[in-house]
């Protein structure tokens, strides 16, 4: 890989949060800052890292729970996929009201669409829209490695049966909008340990 990766678990129900660097530069992007901001924040200081933008796989409560404080912090672009944007200022879509903890956070900076490069120093994720799980799930593509979210886990999918979630979209999205990511790529998912796509595709049920 062209960046280096750090993973740690935040928030009430472990989502992982990743903090990249680019190998050559000091820049770097966080991925999902799901609760915790203070160990996010502090895991960016002791890597060096000058983080250019906020990514978000999806709009859901356990991937978003530290972003105000990061946010705030760090004074960075926010980015997500435009299906999901309006989840950022709506606790009942990005499910934090029905967890006792209402959230609402500022409208992101950046809505993605399938198909965008984003890019930090030398190197660039490609945005892959992987629907199911919500509307505007994607994975983020490049460097050997895919930060695949809440729809693609280790030896399973994620759920689809919150508002804007679909079986059928989330097993098309895996089956096949990922079927062109090589099977050496290493798997960064939102839950659970990582994997590689040549074991997804070989142990995995849902594909």
């Amino acid at each position: 890989m062209d960046f280096s990766v750090k993973s740690f678990e935040v928030g009430p129900v472990a989502a992982n949060c990743y903090i990249l660097k680019d190998n050559n530069s000091n820049a770097g992007v966080v991925i999902d800052p799901g609760g915790n901001p203070e160990k996010i924040l502090s895991a960016i200081k002791e890597m060096g890292v000058e983080v250019k933008f906020i990514a978000l796989t999806h709009g859901h409560f356990d991937h978003i729970g530290g972003l105000k404080d990061v946010k705030k912090a760090l004074d960075v672009p926010v980015l997500i996929h435009e299906y999901d944007g309006d989840m950022l200022i709506d606790a009942k879509r990005n499910l934090s009201a029905f967890v006792g903890a209402p959230g609402e956070m500022e409208a992101a900076d950046v809505l993605l669409k399938d198909g965008d490069n984003i890019s930090f120093g030398d190197c660039s994720l490609r945005v892959i829209s992987t629907p199911g799980h919500t509307l505007g799930s994607v994975c983020f593509y490049g460097g050997g490695a895919l930060f695949s979210g809440d729809t693609l886990f280790a030896g399973s999918v994620g759920r689809t049966d919150f508002p804007g979630g679909s079986t059928e979209e989330i097993l098309n999205s895996i089956r096949n909008r990922l079927a062109k990511v090589p099977s050496a790529t290493k798997v960064f998912p939102g839950h659970g340990p990582a994997s590689t796509m040549e074991i997804e595709r070989e142990t995995n049920p849902f594909f």
